[in-house]
Parts: C-alpha cells; sequence; structure tokens
C-alpha cells in the first residue's frame, strides 16, 4: 500500500472516530468545549486562507464572526426564520461586507491594512453597542432560539444537548475542511499563494491579482460569519464583544501556533487552544489573575521565534526523523 493511500486510511479511520467520540465521552463539560473547538476550527481556518494562503493580514476577522452571529439570531427571534437558512444567512451577510472589506486591500497592505481592518472591526462594536433598538447595545441578545429539530423517520435531533450541536459543528468543520482544501490544491489556491509570495510576479504573468484579493476577502467572510452563527445559537447570547480585538487575537494565535499556511494547523491550533484556555480557567480563579493572554502572547513569541511551522512543522519534523530513522535501520539490515 502507497504512503498516500495509508495517510488516506488513517484520515478516513479518524474522522469515522470523531463520530463516535459523544458514546464515549459523555460528560456535557467536554462536549461543551468540543463544540467550541470546532466553532474556532471554522473560523481559524477561514483566517488562514486569507493570511496564511493569500498574505492579507486581517486584524478585524472577529467582525465577520460577529456580523454572522447577529444576523443569524437577529433573524430567527424577530422574523421567526429557521436558523438553519440563518446560518447561510450570516455568511453571506459577513461575506458582503468581507467584499466591501476587500476593496481597501487593492491598494493597502501590511500595517496600513491590518490597521484598516482593525478600524472596520472596531466600528462595527460600537454600532453593536450603540444600536440599542436593535442589538439590545451591551447587554447583548439572549434567549436565542436553538436549531429546529431534525427529523428522519422515528428518529429526532433537537438540539438540547451539547451532543447534539457537536454532530452539526462536526460535519459544518469537515464541509469546511473539504472545501477550503480543494480551494488551496486549485489553480484558484495557487494563485493565491504566489500573489502571497510575490504580487507583482503574480501580476506580471497574467493573475488578476484585485479579482483573487476580493474572492478570499468574500469566502474567508463567508466561513467566519458562518462559525458566528453557529456560535449565537449554541451559546444563546451574543453581544458586542464577539467583535472585539481579542476575538480576532485568539484566532490569530491558534492559527499561528498550530501552523499559518497549512491545512492542518488552524486545527491544532483551535483545538489544542480550547482546551488550554478551559484548563487555564482553574488557574485564573486561583491566583485571582487574567493569565490566559499573558500565555498566549509568551507561545505566539515563542512560536515565531523557535518554531515558525507551528505544531504542523514539528509534527513534520518528528516525522521525517522517524522516517529516516526507519530507514537508516532498513539499510543497515540489509547491508549486514
Amino acid at each position: 500500500m502507497s504512503h498516500r493511500r495509508v495517510i488516506r486510511l488513517c484520515a478516513g479511520l479518524f474522522v469515522a472516530a470523531l463520530f463516535f467520540v459523544p458514546q464515549v465521552i459523555e460528560a456535557r463539560y467536554i462536549l461543551h468545549i468540543l463544540v467550541m473547538a470546532g466553532i474556532y476550527t471554522i473560523m481559524t481556518m477561514s483566517w488562514n486562507l486569507l493570511a496564511g494562503y493569500t498574505g492579507q493580514l486581517n486584524l478585524g476577522h472577529a467582525a465577520f464572526f460577529g456580523i454572522g452571529a447577529y444576523t443569524s439570531a437577529l433573524t430567527a427571534m424577530n422574523f421567526g426564520i429557521s436558523p438553519w437558512l440563518g446560518l447561510l444567512g450570516g455568511g453571506c451577510v459577513a461575506a458582503f461586507f468581507g467584499l466591501l472589506l476587500g476593496f481597501p486591500s487593492l491598494r493597502l497592505s501590511g500595517p496600513y491594512l491590518a490597521i484598516t481592518t482593525i478600524g472596520f472591526a472596531e466600528i462595527l462594536r460600537l454600532v453593536a453597542t450603540n444600536w440599542v433598538e436593535l442589538t439590545r447595545g451591551s447587554l447583548g441578545l439572549s434567549g436565542i432560539p436553538l436549531l429546529t429539530p431534525i427529523s428522519i423517520g422515528n428518529w429526532t435531533m433537537k438540539f438540547y444537548f451539547e451532543r447534539d450541536y457537536y454532530y452539526v459543528v462536526l460535519v459544518a468543520a469537515l464541509l469546511t475542511l473539504f472545501i477550503i482544501r480543494r480551494l488551496v490544491q486549485s489553480e484558484f489556491g495557487i494563485s493565491l499563494q504566489a500573489l502571497r509570495d510575490d504580487e507583482h510576479g503574480a501580476q506580471s504573468i497574467g493573475i488578476n491579482t484585485a479579482k483573487y484579493k476580493l474572492a478570499a476577502f468574500t469566502i474567508s467572510a463567508f466561513f467566519a460569519g458562518f462559525a458566528g452563527g453557529l456560535f449565537a445559537h449554541f451559546s444563546r447570547l451574543v453581544c458586542p464583544h464577539t467583535m472585539s480585538l481579542h476575538v480576532t487575537f485568539d484566532a490569530l494565535t491558534m492559527t499561528m501556533i498550530g501552523g499559518l499556511g497549512s491545512i492542518g494547523g488552524p486545527i491544532l491550533g483551535a483545538v489544542a487552544l480550547t482546551f488550554l484556555s478551559e484548563w487555564l480557567r482553574v488557574l485564573e480563579g486561583f491566583f485571582k489573575v487574567d493569565i490566559r493572554l499573558v500565555l498566549y502572547g509568551m507561545l505566539l513569541i515563542f512560536t515565531i521565534m523557535f518554531m515558525r511551522e507551528g505544531l504542523v512543522g514539528v509534527i513534520k519534523s518528528l516525522k521525517d526523523r522517524f522516517l529516516g530513522f526507519g530507514r537508516a535501520s532498513d539499510g543497515g539490515a540489509d547491508h549486514d
């Protein structure tokens, strides 16, 4: 069996095992963390598509997350629209704002684009805080409807428990992974990476950089908005804090630690740091100090200095060393 087939078989078995997790782990607290890890996985994959593969540093990504959350919540609460349609609606509205934010990226780059995106997110956060009639201001929207039940014959999933949301978020994360992976490995993804590595060089070989930048912003915003919608109907509470800079910083840190510009990096980073964040709550309660952001900053600095490719790079290095050691051992045995 070829190496690629072995990898595909292992990946298939791992995905199949994920569907049995709620049968093994019944603790609602652990399932809650897993659901949040899945939501952050979708968000980090969307940010990685823009920053890791296109080279556009968006520090206002939380705005798209919040737009999706508010859109899905408000359409369900005020108009009685099915939350399932609200999830897609939240993604589409976020994609529209992503397209609008993409236009400044045609002329801006680096720190100038970063500052612009921070300003964009901050403006939307202030709008959500002050538009009390619609968003209830700093109190936020509470009592957001659950996802409507799914019925197949005599079987019904009512979304009263974390287990039900786990399956929805797992399928959504796998679908997002599949789409982004196909995009990255297509001609579209190759063009994005060419734009990231050398924008002028990409233009010289006929790549329409403006079109690809706008497309990357739009697609990235859609998945972030979709993740925001999932968050709204799971937590049942959305407030302007959802659009704050620290939410973008969380996505950035997860992606960097996992491996910027890789497929598996955002997934590893999101899962690892979501669990780490929950465990740090115990220490914060003991020391009475918010050490999460401090530790995130230290991990980010360590990653930039000593682990440029993140956890994905470490795993790849270990795999290469193990395979190299195995080949050397086999070669030595044959020689003897």
